[in-house]
């Protein structure tokens, strides 16, 4: 689909992302609509007139990122400005389709939305449980949206796959609202769990991998942080699976897993984004979990959590 069929019409379409009334330009992709009513708009994201701010003749990958305004150019796809938290304006490329535009909308530019609220946008997927949000942070291509879509199975809620925004309310108190309450996963893993592909995410950018809606959502509220489990580690590690770090090991673990942390540098929020990452170590649990296809992970991090059941085990 390329920008003139897919954005000539200019609707304009409702959401609720991360407890923000969103309105968009954009139609965006396997996430619910919402009815704004009477509440005022937090988010705009518009198609921008005219001509982006970043020079044609820019490097095929641009980040410019002060404390209040960030440009940000994928060569071929879009440019993308974010101005105070509040605004996304959008300049497509000529024969961009409109799911290649959402990869890097949901992804950087979101992120850098919430680096300007003062957020930390954890590169994570995450579930509800009893005791609050465990979310599961790690590199591209660890397995977060497996582990979401295994634990899925089981029971627990999706709050948000890829990218968790962790704020603190009135009370110091770490939490999220729910964000993109569908999986992006490969066929294998939907194979193994039975579970049913919506669509391709893209044929051009991850195009092995479906859109899925998991069978369990959280409710559209703001739900405490529990834990965040860092994965990693050697497969072949015949260890127990899970131990917890603490001290500036923690603290370091959440500034690596930082969603887009190119705004940190370029915006002189260094010295705050650590703090705010001394401040939420310290008031939650942060674990390692060894992944290996040995472990019978659901069982494992059931009790972990001290949710197991005698009559549910799952091998991922």
């Amino acid at each position: 689909m390329t920008q003139k069929t897919a954005f000539s019409t200019r609707a304009t379409y409702a959401y609720k992302l991360c407890g923000w009334q969103t309105r968009s330009d954009i139609p965006l992709t396997c996430v619910q609509t919402s009815s704004c009513g009477g509440e005022s708009v937090d988010v705009f994201i518009q198609i921008a007139p005219g001509h982006p701010p970043i020079a044609e003749n820019a490097n095929r990958v641009v980040f410019e990122h002060s404390a209040q305004s960030s440009l940000i150019k994928i060569e071929d796809v879009a440019d993308f400005e974010v101005i105070g938290g509040r605004q996304i304006r959008v300049w497509p490329a000529a024969r961009a389709s409109q799911k290649d535009i959402e990869i890097f909308l949901f992804g950087p530019v979101w992120a850098t939305l919430c680096h300007q609220r003062r957020m930390l946008p954890l590169h994570a997927s995450a579930v509800v449980t009893k005791r609050g949000i465990t979310a599961f942070a790690g590199h591209s291509g660890t397995g977060k949206s497996t582990i979401a879509a295994l634990m899925g199975s089981l029971g627990y809620e999706l709050v948000s796959d890829d990218v968790l925004p962790i704020s603190f309310n009135r009370n110091s108190i770490p939490g999220a609202w729910p964000y993109l309450r569908r999986l992006k996963l490969k066929a294998d893993p939907i194979t193994q769990l039975a579970l049913t592909p919506v669509e391709l995410v893209s044929a051009t950018l991850d195009k092995e991998k479906y859109f899925v809606r998991p069978k369990y959502v959280a409710d559209d509220k703001w739900h405490r942080l529990d834990r965040i489990y860092l994965l990693g580690g050697d497969p072949t590690d015949s260890r127990v699976p899970i131990d917890k770090i603490t001290g500036a090991e923690s603290v370091h673990s959440l500034v690596e897993h930082t969603y887009h942390f190119h705004f940190i540098p370029g915006s002189g929020r260094f010295r705050e984004h650590l703090m705010f990452c001394s401040k939420l170590a310290s008031k939650i649990a942060i674990y390692r979990l060894r992944l290996s296809q040995s472990f019978q992970l659901g069982s494992i991090i059931r009790a972990h959590l001290g949710d197991l059941s005698s009559e549910t085990s799952t091998t991922c």
